[in-house]
């Protein structure tokens, strides 16, 4: 299960929402029900066998909803998971889909039509995703932008060994960690952590050897405490992803008072003041990365502002407020589609 999923679950669970996570891998936070216990099926590929082999284990699943709640079904993912969200609630019969889209994976808007059709509302988390959303639909999206845990707005730790670049993520092809170990190479005076594990790592750690980055080290999967103590000794996060919503770790590292680097994954400027609290670079450059990291990390009177600026702009994204947007969107849906029906 997603970080940032859990994180929404669990917020919305203190404000008094009774939630049932239905998830494959990772830790649940409440009530839920674990599919293919002896299956990843996070390693699938295509998404398309992972999705079939997710929602056909859930399909045989028992749900009771006859407690006298309101089922609504929350199907996180794009359009694969989309139509198994679909087939489920006619299996379970639940009359509510909220929709939440993470990323636009390749298809036709048509598929896109299709796949979300009788979801609302529908939320996206990244600004490109929400335009392209309008457009083909025909009506106005969510964007929910992703937040950070309150344990990141704790005062950074100042008594750990540092390191001068962070990133944290599952290790896979999406993250593009391979131009990070080559923007490595070029600025061996300083120090990267790699956070995370994945299919990736094997071959990254390959080719870092083989590219003498020293100064880049694997750290492997941790949990969201560790996650914080390394970003509290760190001094700038880079994300070097091909393709993002709202980065959940971006947020958590400018709550702790880091500068940002991403690549343009997304539309950013919501998010990021160019210079000031963060760089968005305009492509997928090692040089290019690299300049924007030196712009912080050689100016150290620049890269105090730049904290403070940070933590400034991550400091209204907090999940209890992400918690209330969602179940009030979901309240809204319920009695519409009840005014609809009477």
């Amino acid at each position: 299960m997603e970080r940032h999923i859990a994180e929404l679950t669990a917020a919305q669970r203190r404000q008094g929402v009774r939630v049932t996570e239905i998830y494959n891998g990772g830790v649940p936070t409440g009530e839920s029900v674990q599919v293919c216990p002896n299956l990843h099926t996070y390693l699938l590929r295509p998404n398309v066998l992972r999705w079939a082999v997710f929602y056909s284990a859930m399909l045989l699943c028992r749900l009771n909803f006859s407690d006298g709640r309101i089922p609504i079904m929350h199907v996180h993912g794009d359009w694969h998971s989309f139509i198994g969200g679909r087939l489920a609630a006619r299996r379970f019969k639940i009359g509510t889909l909220a929709a939440s889209l993470h990323e636009w994976a390749r298809a036709p808007d048509s598929l896109y039509r299709f796949a979300l059709g009788g979801y609302a509302p529908i939320f996206t988390t990244g600004v490109r995703d929400a335009e392209r959303l309008r457009r083909v639909l025909g009506k106005e999206p969510l964007h929910l932008v992703s937040a950070a845990a309150d344990i990141f707005f704790q005062r950074r730790s100042e008594n750990s060994t540092p390191v001068d670049v962070i990133a944290a993520g599952t290790v896979n092809a999406r993250k593009n960690y391979e131009l990070l170990v080559e923007c490595a190479v070029k600025l061996p005076q300083f120090s990267f952590a790699i956070y995370g594990d994945g299919p990736e790592r094997p071959r990254l750690e390959a080719l870092a050897d083989r590219m003498g980055a020293t100064n880049v080290r694997f750290a492997g999967a941790v949990d969201r405490a560790e996650i914080r103590r390394s970003m509290g000794t760190a001094r700038l996060l880079v994300n070097t992803s091909l393709a993002e919503g709202s980065p959940t770790v971006a947020l958590e590292a400018m709550a702790c008072g880091l500068p940002v680097v991403m690549t343009p994954s997304n539309d950013y400027r919501f998010l990021i003041d160019a210079g000031v609290n963060g760089i968005v670079t305009y492509g997928w450059s090692a040089d290019e990365l690299a300049d924007a990291i030196r712009h912080f990390l050689e100016h150290p009177e620049r890269l105090a502002r730049s904290a403070k600026a940070a933590r400034e702009a991550a400091a209204p994204h907090r999940w209890e407020q992400k918690a209330r947007i969602v179940t009030e969107a979901m309240i809204a849906a319920v009695r519409a589609s009840k005014t609809i029906s009477e």
